[in-house]
């Protein structure tokens, strides 16, 4: 007659499974941060892509959309819906921004979007320009220094970044993000925001590191 396990073997069992399964969990989170980290960046260029023909097109880089209400926040600087609407990326009319480009560590949302131009403000178009964030050492961006840019000659033409998947820290940072480095996002658990910038008429630049990239 075979003998069954004693309550205490059961119990060793079970402790030794789950810490075997709690050892498994963040090496399955690092790859699950790494593949989203991919895809941003992947999406990133296919907003840039789609920015420069709308230049191309336009003569001019789409608005940018704004507001005061505390009510749109996670709205504020989404993807300009011209993007959707003219073709240059993908269109799904059901959504609140038109765009298949959300952004996977902010559900719901698209990626971030700001440029020295004119910009929406609660729907209303103002004359003025939205203010960007430059370094003064821009395109490098290691300064901590800077100034908030509204001018026509900004050496930013335009910035496109992801939240990051710990944004409650860069929360306070978000009207430098993405041009400053000390809101870039550096490495897996890390917290930070993943970009890209463009110099006027020059480069596009990455905020993460070539191991990242």
């Amino acid at each position: 007659m075979k003998a069954g396990f004693s309550l205490i073997e059961l119990l060793v069992v079970i402790a030794v499974l789950t810490l075997l399964a709690l050892l498994a969990v963040p090496p399955a989170l690092s790859s699950i941060e790494r593949a989203r980290v991919v895809r941003v960046m992947s999406d990133l260029r296919t907003v840039e892509v789609a920015l420069e023909a709308y230049r191309t097109d336009e003569g001019h880089y789409p608005m940018v959309s704004v507001s005061c209400m505390a009510a749109d926040a996670e709205q504020v600087l989404q993807l300009p819906k011209e993007l959707a609407a003219g073709g240059y990326l993908p269109n799904q009319d059901s959504s609140a921004t038109s765009s298949l480009l959300l952004d996977p560590f902010s559900p719901g949302n698209t990626y971030k979007y700001a440029a020295p131009e004119p910009y929406w403000l609660n729907g209303s178009k103002q004359n003025r320009r939205y203010a960007v964030w430059v370094p003064d050492d821009f395109p490098s961006c290691q300064s901590t220094g800077g100034r908030a840019d509204d001018s026509e000659q900004s050496p930013l033409a335009w910035a496109v970044w992801s939240q990051g998947p710990r944004p409650d820290r860069a929360k306070g940072l978000n009207n430098k993000a993405p041009t400053a480095v000390f809101t870039w996002y550096e490495k897996i658990g890390s917290h930070g925001v993943i970009g890209r910038y463009k110099e006027r008429d020059g480069a596009t630049w990455s905020t993460l590191r070539p191991m990242l990239q």
